[in-house]
């Protein structure tokens, strides 16, 4: 903490005279405020907190979209460059067929696993037929079935990463607190 007096200090000869004289406390009072953002930001990540950017994140909060069943079809594979330079990439989609309203529809979605004439559960919007997406209905009835029996998830495993942002929160506290109290 002894440099950051010496960078302060305006009455010894040095090359960096008084460089924080006119701004040491609002640099620190920047310092605390940040280490008190991080703090809490540790904290919520030492908790297991995530950020899921999955296919979960594109299903609607209210979700108005009906159940419905969609068989697999065709495989379509597409040869795309692969981006390292090492030849080409292979790309397999499959076209499925579903049915609302005596009209049918078909759609293209990535390779799951599919296999032709397979069976899979997806949802549609009434409004708009095309607007659709894959769900799992075993994990969504097992998951209703947890919730009536009032089971609770697992707790998210502890982040020790959280653990180093608050000790490093802390140290910048430190810092902006002796800015401002110097």
């Amino acid at each position: 903490m002894q440099w950051l007096n010496i960078l302060a200090d305006e009455s010894e000869a040095n090359a960096l005279k008084g460089m924080f004289s006119g701004w040491q406390s609002i640099v620190g009072i920047v310092l605390v405020v940040l280490s008190v953002g991080m703090i809490y930001v540790g904290v919520k990540v030492y908790q297991g907190f995530k950020v899921d950017f999955g296919t979960q994140a594109n299903v609607p909060q209210e979700d108005t979209h009906v159940p419905t069943t969609a068989k697999i079809q065709n495989k379509v594979k597409t040869m795309m460059p692969d981006f390292n330079g090492r030849g080409e990439t292979e790309i397999i989609e499959w076209t499925m067929v579903y049915e609302v309203d005596g009209e049918k529809y078909k759609q293209t979605i990535p390779d799951n696993g599919y296999t032709k004439g397979q069976v899979i559960d997806i949802k549609y919007e009434p409004s708009d037929p095309n607007d659709f997406y894959v769900y799992d209905k075993q994990a969504e009835e097992a998951a209703a079935e947890a919730e009536q029996n009032g089971e609770q998830e697992e707790p998210a495993e502890k982040n020790k990463l959280g653990i180093g942002m608050i000790v490093m929160a802390c140290l910048l506290m430190g810092i902006g607190i002796m800015m401002i109290i110097s």
